[in-house]
Parts: structure tokens; sequence; C-alpha cells
């Protein structure tokens, strides 16, 4: 190796016959050298270019001025990753002090602090080779193959598509330093292809060999530095030492100023012969894998599910479903997500998919197979007007969070093994059966007809328990794969995800929400990719439909196509969903339902409704405009945009019993 192997260098100095002469020695030394001669141009190349050391001088504006400290500056404000050298002509004790102290994480601004006038530029060269060696190991020497034939400049491209062409180089090399660095002590190393990228990380499949040709197989982790230390973190955090060998067992991780790398042990036989489960979803016969289903929840998973683990009654499901699908990034409000629904249906029906039909009350699906129309309620609309059943019942623990076809390898004897642990962390536990449920009706099952996607869920639809069998009768070779592997998952969840049927339905619900408002209208999606955004639509209709049954048994038809009041219970009911009010939102309601389609002036509502005095006192009727805008929120699907209660500015209330739509 030579001596300077490939590392680069940044030199930054205003004094142009310093940085010229240590310039020189430096690559007389095979050091590849960058020179500035300002503090601007020295944050630009530690930001944009792959530096592994920075040498600076404390004062690279005005040298006569003690107050400039620009070098220092720029050293605390660039990545802590890169080591740096500070250089004066002018040491003062406290610029020592400043420069080498430790922050609270053990960071310092710089790692060698030197004086110019006793620093000869083969002094220099010394110091740097001692300071890389200890804060920059990298194994130049390691050999580095692709299987299939691939590149990092590829691998970055991958990460970062928005990178100008001017940094892709630079990105690339530091990327290649960040695989040296983590298998210091390999001869060689052969990357295979990724099996997953996911939220600005890639994972690959990586078999090393050391001086003896002994290989060790490891899944790697890799990609934005942020994202490798956050699923560190969470990997770290959560899961019990005790348990991680059953996955995967930890190496170590490695970073540079903008990657990070982990590097987990495979502790299965055959990493080459192992692909992930949407991989083998159409190569493998569907028994085989079921093996793989119980092994994955069963020993993976088991011991995971019995840490910790708890009822936590008073968790707020929906709240978490909200945060752990990120719909309220997804969709701003209701009504946005309803506005989905036609691009969607219009879509649908261009790509010859299933011909839709929507309004605010209900969805049509017309399949083109049978010319059968198949209405159910809209789900959105259940969604905005909160009608979704109560459950509480289900416990929590450690859990995976990302269970997909792509998290999920599955090895030559059919065990399972777990990638991707960025999502790690206390939740319900059944959120793992349902992610696996989800990812194979939406992202493995394929059919040109959308008859067997009904099919599907008629057939998970007609279980009364989660461990019941399915019915799989007079189901397409596709389809009943499908269901197959569903079954499979859902009699693993009733063993260990401690939820009944319910619970993991609201969950089923949730996820299909959240992929609708995953369709974007001004995106183009494949026909494939279409299906599976109507397919969500329709399990989450047909459960809309479940519910409201259950819901409507003894209700009268008024209360499903609107509002209802039942004075007997005083109670109201909004599209078949009871509504609690307090006393007072009650007699206001009550006064406005005597009166529907009517103005109802404030001194009515008052006098008429609430017994009290006319006229009133100003405080008086900001009261009564607080119990109507709390009543409000509790009847309309959105109160933003109401269909129901309306407002006449200055004078009273409207009330209509059949949602008015504009």
């Amino acid at each position: 190796m030579k001596k300077g192997a490939d590392y680069q260098i940044l030199l930054a100095d205003d004094d142009q016959i310093f940085l010229r002469t240590c310039r020189s020695k430096l690559e007389e030394t095979d050091y590849t050298v960058i020179s500035v001669s300002n503090p601007g141009d020295a944050v630009r190349v530690l930001k944009e270019e792959r530096v592994h050391l920075a040498i600076m001088d404390l004062r690279m504006e005005r040298d006569n001025d003690e107050k400039d400290k620009s070098g220092l500056t720029v050293a605390k404000q660039s990545s802590r990753l890169i080591p740096k050298i500070i250089l004066t002509k002018f040491p003062a004790y406290q610029d020592v002090v400043e420069v080498l102290k430790q922050d609270l994480q053990g960071y310092q601004s710089a790692v060698e602090f030197l004086d110019k006038r006793d620093t000869t530029p083969g002094k220099l060269v010394a110091a740097v080779e001692t300071i890389l060696a200890q804060y920059v190991p990298i194994n130049w020497e390691l050999v580095i193959q692709w299987q299939p034939h691939n590149t990092f400049l590829q691998l970055v491209n991958t990460l970062l598509p928005d990178l100008p062409e001017s940094q892709l180089a630079s990105r690339s090399a530091e990327f290649e330093d960040l695989f040296r660095k983590l298998f210091q002590d390999f001869v060689q190393i052969t990357i295979g292809q990724s099996f997953t990228q996911y939220n600005g990380r890639l994972i690959l499949p990586v078999f090393a060999f050391d001086p003896a040709g002994t290989e060790t197989r490891f899944i790697v982790s890799c990609g934005h530095q942020t994202a490798i230390l956050a699923e560190n973190q969470r990997y770290q955090k959560r899961v019990p030492d005790r348990l991680s060998i059953k996955n995967l067992g930890k190496l170590h991780t490695a970073m540079t100023p903008n990657f990070g790398a982990t590097a987990y042990t495979f502790m299965g036989k055959d990493l080459e012969a192992t692909a992930t489960l949407r991989q083998l979803y159409r190569k493998r016969a569907i028994e085989d894998l079921l093996p793989a289903i119980d092994h994955l929840y069963q020993i993976n998973l088991g011991g995971w599910y019995e840490t910790g683990r708890e009822q936590n009654k008073e968790a707020d499901l929906q709240a978490f479903f909200h945060q752990w699908l990120r719909l309220d990034e997804l969709i701003g409000s209701p009504t946005q997500l309803q506005q989905i629904l036609p691009a969607l249906a219009e879509r649908a029906l261009a790509a010859n998919v299933v011909e839709l039909d929507v309004d605010g009350r209900q969805i049509a699906f017309r399949l083109k197979e049978n010319d059968e129309t198949y209405r159910f309620p809209n789900p959105v609309t259940l969604l905005a007007q909160n009608r979704l059943p109560q459950t509480r019942r289900a416990q929590w623990g450690i859990t995976h969070g990302r269970i997909n076809g792509n998290t999920v390898l599955v090895d030559q004897q059919n065990h399972a093994w777990l990638l991707d642990f960025a999502q790690v962390g206390r939740a319900p536990l059944l959120i793992d059966f349902v992610s696996l449920e989800t990812a194979v009706k939406y992202d493995l099952f394929d059919h040109r007809a959308f008859s067997q996607r009904l099919a599907i869920e008629v057939k998970l639809n007609e279980v009364n328990h989660l461990q019941d069998d399915i019915n799989l009768d007079h189901l397409e070779p596709e389809a009943l794969n499908a269901v197959w592997i569903i079954e499979r998952v859902r009699q693993n969840a009733a063993k260990l995800a401690g939820c009944d049927l319910d619970a993991y339905q609201w969950a089923i619900f949730f996820c299909a929400i959240a992929r609708i408002a995953s369709f974007d209208p001004d995106t183009f999606y494949t026909k494939r990719k279409l299906a599976a955004y109507v397919h969500a639509l329709l399990t989450a209709a047909m459960l809309a439909e479940q519910w409201q049954n259950i819901q409507t048994d003894s209700v009268p038809e008024e209360a499903s196509n609107g509002i209802w009041l039942d004075h007997r219970d005083r109670r109201v009911w909004v599209e078949a969903e009871p509504v609690e009010l307090t006393s007072q939102e009650f007699k206001i309601m009550r006064y406005l339902y005597q009166n529907p389609g009517k103005l109802c002036q404030y001194d009515d509502i008052l006098q008429d409704g609430l017994n009290e005095l006319a006229d009133p006192e100003p405080d008086v009727l900001n009261r009564l405009h607080t119990a109507v805008s709390r009543l409000r929120r509790k009847i309309e699907p959105d109160p933003r945009e109401p269909r129901y209660l309306f407002t006449v500015h200055g004078r009273g209330y409207r009330l209509f019993l059949t949602p008015q739509f504009s």
C-alpha cells in the first residue's frame, strides 16, 4: 500500500507560501490535497467534497486580528466525523483549550493544535499520518467485487437521485470508503443485489472473506447517516441482546460525513440461496412458505412479544395508527382524502381495472367480468364522522414495525430472517401481522380479474374469529395462495398478538386508508399498482359495511341516511352512528330537529329550546355559540365543511336532516 493511500486532505490557509509548501510535501507522500485560502471555500469543500482530514489556519481572514477565529468556526460547523488540525502562528492558552475541549457528546472541534512556528512540513506529514491512522481507519487493501455487476455510483444514484452531477463522483468515493471502514478485518467482499430500499437506506447481502479465505455472510443496512443512526438506536434500545441472535447478530457500524452502514451477521446456512418473501412468492409453492410464516413469528419474534408485554388499556389505538401510518402527513383533512376518490375512479376506469362510482355516501364497484355492481358505504365518510367501532383489546410489546415482502428473508430450509430494524419499538403486537397481510393483498397478489380481489375480501370477512380456518373453496389459484398465507398470518396473530378480530380489522382498515391516501392524482401508475389502490378502497368499504350493518340492526332507515333523534333514549344518530350529547347540546339539537331546514334564530333557541331569556347578554350568546360549535364537531363529518348544521351569521342556525352537498 502506498503511504498516502487514497486519503484526501483539505488544506485551508491564507498564507500562500505556507499553503504551497505544505501542499507540495503532502502530495510527495501521495496524499490528494485540496487547497483553499478563505473560510467560504473551506465550507464549500467540506460540504461537497470527500475529505478525510482538514488542516486549517486559526486566523484564515486577518492574521493580525486576535479576534479572528474563522478557521475554528469552520471546524465547529462541519462534520464531526472529519478530524481537524488547527494551525496558528499566534498560539494562546485559551485557543488551545477551546479547540481541544470535548463537548457533552465527547466531540472536539479539532483533534490537534499546532504552532506553525515549530511545524515543519515534515512534522505536519507525521501528524497527518498519526491522526488518519487513529481517526480514519480505512482498509485500502480490501478487494470489492459485485454480484451481479453494480457500482457504488449506482448505489448513490439510488439513494440520492437528486444529487447534482458535480458531486456524484465524490459521494460515490465516500460510499466506497464506508465499506472499506466497515470491513476492516477482511481481504475481500462481494456485494449482492439489494434486498430492499426504504426511507434513505439500502439493505444488501455481503459475503466477506478473511485472509484464510473463510467466508462470513452479512446483511448490511446502509444509506443516509441519520437514517442509519436512527435504526441503530432503535435496535440497541428495543431488541434484547439475548433475542437478537435469533434474527441477525450485529457486527458493528461505520460512518462517514454523509453516510452510515451497519453489518448484521447472517445466522443462516446459505445466504446466496436466500431470497425475500416477495421474490419467492411466485417461485416457491405456497404450502412450502407456510412454515416460514410460522418460523418468522414463533421463532424470530416470539421472544420479542413476551418481553414487556402489557394490555395498555389507556392507549388510544386510533391515535397510534395515525402516527404509525403517518396519516396526518398523507392527508390534511377528510375532505382532502374524499377528493382523492374521484381521481382514483377515473384512473381505474381508464386502465380497465374496474368501474367505480363514488359519492359521499357510498362506493359502487361494477365488475366487467360478470357485469354486476357491488355497493358499499363510503369508508372515508365513516372515518371522517368517527363512526368506527371502539376497541381497546390489543396487547402491546416490542414489535418489528415493518413486516412485508421486502423485509422477510426465507432460506432453503424455510427459515425466516428479518431485515430493517428502523421501526422497532413498543406498539400493539398486531401491527406485525396486519402489515404482512396488507403486503400480501396489495403488493404480492396479482390477478387480472378484479373479481378475485373481491373474492378474497369476501372470504376474509366470513370468519368470526382470528383463529378460524378460512373457506378456500371456489378461489382461483392466485387468490387461494394469498388467502392461504393470510390465514396462517392470522392464526399466528391469534396465538401471539393478544388481540381479537375486531381490533385486527380496525388495524386492517387504517392500513387500507393509508394506502388510499398515498395515491397521487398527478402520478401515473401501472395497472397492477392501480388495482392495489382500488383493492385497498374495497377492503375499507367492505369493513365499513360490516360495521354499519352491526350498528343499524335496531335503528330506523332515517338514521342511516342522515340525522335521527331518538326522543325516548335522548340520543342522536347520524348516518347510523350514535352520537353522545350533553344535556344542553341535546336540548339545542331537539329544537333544531323540530324545525328542519328552517332558520332558528338565537332568541328562539334560547327561549324555546333552552328555557332561557330572550334578548341575551353577550356572554350568554357566546355560550350558545360555543355549545353549537361543540355540537357541530360531534355531528359533522368535517366541521369546516358542514353538511347538516349551518350558521346564518348574525341571525341563527339552520339544521337539515339529510346531508347537503355543494
